[in-house]
């Protein structure tokens, strides 16, 4: 048989993934989905050793011991993405019931092999090609319907493969079925199918979950590139990334859109009063109420010690007035509470708006939103200011409250 000759190439790609995943999982001891990996290689491994000393042990041991082995790797497989999906509470001991039941008729069926040697192989092969087919069907399901962004090519392509994996089992059995015969004799196209299956899916398994891990390091790794750790708001690198974004988009679109910049009033002296952890509980707050109030669609940044940025598409003029104003009166009626004693703060915004230019740049931009915030400042804090002027040239500056005939709320 086809797939009896590809054995021992399995052997050895088992042997190897074995160490090399054992290697990881005593490395990484925190991350379960290894072990699972670990024990999986190492379960067909095992079964590979049975095969080869079949003639040298009794049929019932070396038989259930051999065939039982892909099952329980799939198995393992299994419980590996579960863990890998934090999906435990998602039917985590359904394989390993499936592999117990499937070992009943296995063994039973061992005991008579001397007796009628290749019917009842027939029938054992059958029932681990439909274990391995349900096993294969659960994983790809998994796969193709969990919802991560961080790792959804790679499951999408791992997931492809266990399907036709599954569908290959499938066929196997159906084979079997319709004929009383395997593959190899009665459907050589479904035998030739599956040993290409089976080579591959040695390579194909293992490296796609490398893959996996890999995407979601990186995703881990770019999200705390681009995120505050304090507040959980996007930093400097990430406002930047979002801000480039949108002006292309204002470019491309001429969609009007502001940027707000907001600086809480005498922070120094409240860190000065209520030490550096108040004024982490604070900043930790205020972000807490900024997102409260804006739009999902709207970006919310940390970019100082006591700076916030909010950068506001698709939104006009009088509509970045509104929102500036609703967040002062939001941070000055707000009761923030300190080691159990109330505290009030204020603060001031600048904002800068994108208006109708032919060229705008996104530092320029920020720029002015500054050039407002201090104006606010110097004007006693705890105020909007607007900047209206050109890139070059002398500012003009609105208050807020000129334009409040004009307001209007934000777009949804």
């Amino acid at each position: 048989m086809l797939t009896a000759a590809i054995g021992f190439i399995q052997n050895i790609q088992l042997a190897c993934f074995a160490v090399v995943f054992i290697l990881i999982a005593l490395h990484d001891r925190e991350n379960r989905c290894f072990r699972w990996l670990a024990a999986a290689y190492c379960a067909g491994l095992v079964g590979g050793a049975f095969d080869l000393a079949r003639h040298l042990l009794p049929y019932w041991i070396a038989v259930p011991a051999s065939v039982i082995a892909a099952p329980v790797g799939y198995a393992c497989i299994h419980a590996g993405v579960v863990h890998f999906l934090s999906r435990e509470r998602r039917l985590p001991w359904f394989s390993a019931v499936l592999v117990a039941g499937a070992l009943c008729p296995i063994f039973f069926w061992s005991l008579s092999l001397p007796r009628a040697f290749g019917p009842t192989m027939d029938r054992i092969t059958t029932v681990q090609d439909l274990e391995l087919a349900i096993q294969t069907a659960l994983t790809s399901i998994l796969l193709l319907t969990a919802f991560d962004l961080e790792t959804r090519w790679p499951r999408r392509v791992l997931g492809v493969f266990l399907s036709v994996y599954s569908s290959v089992e499938f066929a196997r059995v159906a084979v079997y079925l319709a004929t009383g015969q395997l593959p190899d004799r009665a459907a050589p196209w479904v035998e030739t199918a599956s040993g290409i299956v089976y080579v591959v899916s040695c390579s194909v398994l293992p490296l796609n979950f490398i893959w996996m891990q890999n995407a979601r390091l990186h995703a881990h790794m770019t999200r705390q590139m681009t995120t505050d750790a304090l507040t959980r708001l996007l930093n400097r690198r990430g406002l930047n990334q979002a801000g480039e974004l949108e002006v292309a988009r204002y470019l491309r679109e001429r969609r009007d859109f502001a940027v707000a910049l907001m600086d809480i009033d005498h922070f120094k002296l409240l860190n000065d009063t209520h030490g550096h952890s108040g004024g982490d509980q604070v900043l930790g707050e205020t972000a807490w109420l900024i997102r409260s109030l804006v739009r999902k669609s709207d970006t919310v940044a940390r970019i100082g010690g006591e700076e916030f940025v909010i950068l506001l598409p698709g939104t006009p003029p009088a509509g970045a007035a509104n929102l500036a104003e609703n967040l002062r009166r939001a941070v000055e009626q707000h009761d923030f509470w300190i080691e159990g004693k109330k505290v009030n703060i204020t603060a001031s915004f600048g904002v800068a708006l994108s208006g109708d230019r032919a060229h705008l740049d996104w530092e320029a931009l920020l720029k002015e939103a500054d050039r407002a915030l201090y104006q606010a400042k110097h004007d006693g804090r705890n105020r909007c200011r607007i900047f209206e002027g050109p890139l070059s040239g002398e500012a003009q500056w609105s208050s807020g409250d000129e334009v409040q005939e004009n307001r209007a709320t934000l777009p949804s």
